[in-house]
């Protein structure tokens, strides 16, 4: 595994941390995500596994995740990158991984994130006729949305 890490390691601007035996953490700054995503796909990285974010309201960031795998090296790579909660925007990765398309039309959906060169990313995808904060957000109060959208009985209310 070691020779794949010194590769990653090469790519300019990425902080690489082993968290085990198989598993890869690699933190780079906005600018410098694609590049290094494609530069991942160069040296066998060439399943998109997962594109999702962590809401780091305390912070104040989104923090976006692309877990990458190799299938010749069995290892598993979490593509990191922090981008500012009051102004989340991130460019697509759909030219490099093709899969991310909808994993990108979810995180702009669910968090808000504004995915630049994704088209139909901020379309509907899973929510309908949806006017509120962005429900996967850490500050989105889902309980006051149920309460003002949805009547609900409790059970000793069941004859009326």
């Amino acid at each position: 595994m070691m020779g794949i890490v010194d590769k990653i390691k090469e790519i300019d601007g990425t902080k690489v941390t082993v968290q085990r035996e198989n598993r890869i953490f690699v933190d780079v700054e906005k600018e410098r995500v694609i590049g290094t995503l494609y530069s991942m796909k160069l040296i066998g990285f060439s399943q998109l596994s997962v594109l999702s974010v962590i809401d780091r309201i305390a912070d104040n960031q989104f923090e976006i995740f692309y877990v990458l795998y190799n299938r010749d090296e069995k290892v598993n790579a979490t593509v990191r990158v922090w981008i500012d909660r009051d102004n989340p925007v991130i460019e697509t990765a759909e030219k490099i991984y093709p899969s991310a398309h909808a994993w990108e039309r979810e995180i702009a959906e669910m968090f808000g994130v504004k995915v630049e060169g994704n088209e139909e990313a901020g379309k509907p995808f899973i929510l309908e006729n949806w006017n509120d904060l962005p429900p996967m957000r850490k500050d989105f109060d889902s309980i006051k949305y149920s309460s003002e959208h949805f009547v609900f009985r409790h059970s000793e209310d069941k004859n009326e």
